[in-house]
C-alpha cells in the first residue's frame, strides 16, 4: 500500500476554496446562424419518416440539438454556430444512425459547417430492426405459457464475460408463442425462463424448469449464437425447456438483535447470469419461511422489511438438486462510509459537491444493496452499503474533466487494493477521495496494411501485468477512435500493451482470455504520471472467443 501525507494547502476543498461553479444547464448552449438540413425515409420503402429525432451534436462546443422529423420525413436543425458536427438519428423499431456511416451502428462522418451556412440534403435511409420468434414447449410438447423469453448477448464485467439481456424480453402466449423485436443488428442468444410463482406457497411439485438456452441446452457454452442482420426476422427459434428436480429452500430470519423477524420478504435470485427471481416467500411470526420449486444453481438469499431497506440479511445458497435446509439470515445494517471530496489544484475548475458520485464496487454485483452516493455541498459524503470487500470509484456528473487520483482510508491509499467494510454495526470514517484534472493518456491512430486510417475498429490498451486484467481494474480500457479518426485512453501511469482490430458488437471483449491473445500481437508502452503519449498501431487479427 501507498501511504501519502496530506500536507494543508495542497488539495482543493470545498466549498470553501473555490466559488460554486454554476450547473452545466445554466449555462445557455452557443447559437448561430448555420441550418443543417435534410430528410429522413424507411430504407425498404423510401417512405418519410415522421417523428424521428434528428440530432447536430458538437462536443468541442458542448452543444447537442435535437428536432423531430414532420409528416414527410424532413427536418431542419437551425441556428447552429460554426464547427463540426455528427449528425444522428433515432426511432422507435428503428437502427440508429449517424450521417456517413458504412454500415448499422458504424461510426460516421462529420460534417463541417460555416457560420450562415445552409448544409442541405443531410438524408438517411433507416433500417428496420431485428426480430427473432419462435415457440416454447414443455418436455411433453405442449405449449408453455407466461415464460420470459429474452434475448442474451456476452457482457463484460470486472474482466469477466457474461450473458445478460440485451434487449426487450417477452412472454409467451397461450400457444407458447413469442416475439423478439427491436434488436439491433449483432449476435445473440435466446433464453427461456419459466418464473417461479410458488411466492409464498410451498408447491410439492417434484419437478421445475431450469433457464434454458436455444437450441434447447441448460449450459450457456452451449447456447447456439444466432446472427441478426437489420430488419430481419428469424423465425423458428423454437426451445423445449427442460425440467429439473425441484428443491426447497427453507430457513429462519433473525433481526439485529437475534430475534425471529417476521414479514420479512425473501427473495432467491443467481448470483450470476441473467435469471429472474427463482421464487421468494415471506417469514411467518417465528421468522421462518420456505422456498418451493428451485431448480439446481448457485443463489444469494435477501431478506428485508419493506420501509426498512437498510436492514437486511444476505446469504449464499447452492442448490444441487436435494432440498437445503436450516439456512439462517441474521439481519445487520448497511454500513456507513464517511469521508471528503477533494481536489488536486490544476487547470480544471472544481465543481461543486453534488456534481460528485461515490460508489462502492464489487467483484459481484449485490442484489438489492445500496452502495452509491453524491457529494454534498461541503464537499463531505455518507455512502451506506453492505460489508464485504470493496472498492470506491469517484466521478463527476457529466465531465470528463476529472479523475479519481487516490481513495485514501486513515492516510493508506486503497485505490487499487480496496477495502474491508465491516458489519455488525461499525463504519468506515475518515475517506478522502482526490479527484485531479491532470490526465495521463494515450492517444494515436490506428492504420491497415495499405498505411491508410482505420476508425471502424476498436482499441483496448491493458496492463503488462496480468494480474491487473480482473476485478475493479483501472487497467484497462477499451475505444474507438473518433470523428477525427484518433482513439483516447485514460489510465494511470505504467507499463502497458495496446493492440487495434475490428469489432462490429457494441461490447467489447476485455476477459483474460482474450488479453492473452491480444498480447502476441500488441505493441509495449510505457507511460508516466500526467504524461501524453501518441502512437500508431495497426489493425491486427480480431481475437477469438
Amino acid at each position: 500500500m501507498i501511504v501519502r501525507a496530506l500536507v494543508a494547502g495542497t488539495l482543493l476543498l470545498l466549498p470553501s476554496a473555490v466559488p460554486a461553479q454554476p450547473p452545466a444547464r445554466d449555462n445557455p448552449p452557443p447559437t448561430g446562424t448555420a441550418i443543417v438540413r435534410g430528410r429522413v425515409v424507411a430504407a425498404a420503402t423510401a417512405h418519410g419518416l415522421a417523428k424521428v429525432t434528428v440530432r447536430a451534436m458538437s462536443p468541442p462546443l458542448r452543444l447537442n440539438k435535437a428536432v423531430l422529423t414532420d409528416a414527410s420525413g424532413r427536418y431542419d436543425i437551425g441556428e447552429l454556430p460554426a464547427g463540426r458536427y455528427s449528425i444522428t438519428t433515432t426511432k422507435t423499431n428503428y437502427v440508429p444512425a449517424v450521417h456517413g456511416q458504412l454500415r448499422p451502428l458504424g461510426p460516421g462522418k462529420p460534417i463541417d459547417v460555416a457560420n450562415g451556412a445552409v448544409v442541405d440534403h443531410v438524408d438517411f435511409a433507416l433500417q428496420r430492426t431485428g426480430v427473432i420468434s419462435g415457440t416454447i414447449v414443455d418436455e411433453f410438447g405442449d405449449p408453455a405459457a407466461v415464460v420470459q423469453v429474452a434475448p442474451m448477448r456476452y457482457m463484460f464485467f470486472n474482466g469477466e464475460r457474461r450473458l445478460q439481456i440485451a434487449g426487450p424480453s417477452s412472454m409467451t402466449n397461450d400457444l407458447g408463442e413469442y416475439r423478439l423485436f427491436g434488436l439491433f443488428p449483432g449476435q445473440y442468444y435466446v433464453s427461456a425462463t419459466l418464473r417461479n410463482n410458488n411466492f409464498g406457497s410451498e408447491s410439492t411439485e417434484p419437478t421445475t424448469y431450469a433457464p434454458t438456452f436455444f437450441p434447447g441446452t441448460g449450459s450457456s457454452a452451449d447456447a447456439q449464437r444466432l446472427i441478426v442482420a437489420a430488419g430481419q426476422t428469424l423465425s423458428g427459434i423454437n426451445i423445449t425447456l427442460i425440467p429439473v428436480i425441484a428443491a426447497r429452500v427453507s430457513g429462519t430470519v433473525l433481526d439485529t438483535q437475534g430475534r425471529p423477524l417476521a414479514n420479512a420478504g425473501v427473495d432467491l435470485m443467481p448470483r450470476v447470469g441473467f435469471a429472474p427471481s427463482a421464487g421468494g416467500a415471506s417469514t411467518r411470526s417465528d421468522g421462518t419461511f420456505v422456498i418451493s420449486g428451485v431448480p439446481p444453481g448457485e443463489y444469494a438469499l435477501r431478506a428485508s422489511v419493506q420501509g426498512q431497506q437498510e436492514e437486511y440479511a444476505l446469504a449464499d445458497v447452492t442448490v444441487a438438486g436435494g432440498d437445503v435446509s436450516g439456512v439462517q439470515l441474521v439481519a445487520t445494517k448497511s454500513t456507513p462510509i464517511r469521508g471528503r471530496i477533494v481536489f488536486e489544484p490544476g487547470k480544471g475548475k472544481p465543481p461543486v459537491g453534488p456534481a460528485v458520485r461515490v460508489t462502492a464496487v464489487r467483484p459481484f454485483p449485490m442484489v438489492g444493496v445500496p452502495g452509491t452516493t453524491t457529494g454534498r455541498e461541503d464537499g463531505s459524503f455518507e455512502l451506506k452499503t453492505a460489508s464485504g470487500h470493496a472498492h470506491i470509484r469517484a466521478a463527476v456528473l457529466g465531465s470528463g474533466d476529472w479523475r479519481l487520483s487516490h481513495v485514501l482510508v486513515n492516510g493508506v491509499d486503497v485505490i487499487d487494493t480496496g477495502l474491508d467494510i465491516p458489519g455488525g454495526g461499525g463504519s468506515v470514517d475518515n475517506v478522502l477521495v482526490e479527484l485531479t484534472s491532470r490526465h495521463t493518456e494515450i492517444s494515436g491512430s490506428v492504420v491497415d496494411a495499405a498505411g491508410d486510417r482505420v476508425r471502424d475498429c476498436v482499441v483496448v490498451v491493458f496492463a503488462q501485468d496480468s494480474q491487473r486484467w480482473t476485478g475493479p481494474t483501472r487497467y484497462v480500457a477499451a475505444t474507438r477512435p473518433d470523428q477525427e479518426s484518433v482513439f483516447h485512453a485514460r489510465l494511470p501511469a505504467g507499463d502497458y500493451f495496446a493492440a487495434a482490430f475490428e469489432h462490429p458488437e457494441p461490447q467489447v471483449p476485455t476477459d483474460p482470455e482474450v488479453l492473452a491473445q491480444l498480447r502476441d500481437r500488441a505493441i509495449p508502452l510505457s507511460i508516466a504520471d500526467g504524461e501524453t503519449k501518441k502512437v500508431e498501431l495497426k489493425l491486427s487479427q480480431p481475437p477469438v472467443y
